[in-house]
C-alpha cells in the first residue's frame, strides 16, 4: 500500500475519534409525573357536599372504606371522586389513608346472619359494643365480620355497626314499675347513639340490680330480772 492512502486512513480515523469525544449528549425532555392521591372513607355513611362548607347542600354519599380520589384541596376540605363517579367535598376528619377493619355493634340483640339477607339463618345474637373485625363488604349495605367474643363469622348490616363504642344506658326500675333513674356510662359516639332499650314493665333487666332483702327486725330485749332480796341476818333489826 502506498503512503498516501495510508495517510488518508489515519486522518479520517483521527477525525472520527475527535468527533465522538466532542459531541454533546442529547437532552430528552420528559413530562412531569403527576401522582394521584387516594383516600378511604372513614365514616359509616359520608355525605359529599357541593362546596367546602359544612352547611352546603349534599350532592352524593359514599360508604365506609369506599376508595376516593383527591381532585382538589382547600384547607381541611378535599374534593373527591369515587370509583363509580360520585363526586363532592369531604372534610379530612372523615377520610383515612387505610381501610378501617375494627368496628363495634351498635345495639343489643342484633342477629349475625349466615348469608347477607334478613331472611337468612341467625347464627348468634350480639351485644352492644361487641368488637368485630371487618372481612368483606359485599353486597352493598352488608358486611362480613368475625366476632372474637363468640368465635363466629357471619353477615351483618353496616347500619348496625359503629366506629366507636356507643353509650350504654342502665335503667333501674322501682317496685311499682316506674323508672327511678337512668345512668349513662362508657364512651358516647360522636354521631348519635342507640342506647339499649329498657325491658318492659314487670320483666327484670339484665343490668337491673336485684332488690335488697328485707332487713330482719331486731329481737325484743329480755325483761329485766327482779333484784334478789337478801334474807336479814341474825343480828340485823327486822
Amino acid at each position: 500500500m502506498s503512503m498516501f492512502p495510508r495517510l488518508l486512513m489515519l486522518i479520517s480515523l483521527a477525525l472520527g475519534v475527535w468527533g465522538c469525544a466532542t459531541t454533546e449528549p442529547v437532552k430528552v425532555e420528559t413530562a412531569p409525573v403527576e401522582r394521584e392521591t387516594f383516600f378511604y372513607v372513614g365514616a359509616i355513611e359520608l355525605p359529599l357536599k357541593s362546596s367546602p362548607e359544612p352547611d352546603s347542600s349534599i350532592v352524593a354519599s359514599v360508604s365506609l372504606n369506599d376508595r376516593v380520589q383527591q381532585l382538589e384541596r382547600r384547607g381541611s376540605w378535599f374534593l373527591v371522586r369515587s370509583e363509580d363517579g360520585r363526586q363532592g367535598w369531604a372534610n379530612d376528619r372523615d377520610l383515612e389513608l387505610r381501610p378501617i377493619s375494627e368496628l363495634y355493634v351498635r345495639r343489643w340483640g342484633v342477629s349475625l346472619k349466615a348469608e347477607p339477607q334478613k331472611s337468612s339463618k341467625s347464627l348468634v345474637r350480639l351485644r352492644t359494643n361487641d368488637q368485630v373485625t371487618l372481612l368483606e363488604e359485599k353486597p352493598k349495605g352488608w358486611v362480613k365480620i368475625s366476632v372474637p367474643r363468640t368465635g363466629k363469622t357471619g353477615w351483618l348490616e353496616l347500619s348496625d355497626l359503629s366506629l366507636t363504642k356507643v353509650a350504654v344506658r342502665r335503667v333501674i326500675r322501682s317496685k311499682s314499675g316506674g323508672t327511678a333513674s337512668a345512668a349513662t356510662e362508657e364512651v358516647v359516639e360522636e354521631a348519635g347513639t342507640i342506647p339499649e332499650e329498657a325491658p318492659p314493665s314487670g320483666v327484670p333487666s339484665l343490668l337491673e340490680p336485684k332488690p335488697a332483702a328485707a332487713a330482719t327486725p331486731p329481737a325484743k330485749p329480755a325483761p329485766a330480772a327482779e333484784p334478789h332480796k337478801a334474807k336479814p341476818g341474825m343480828f340485823e333489826p327486822l
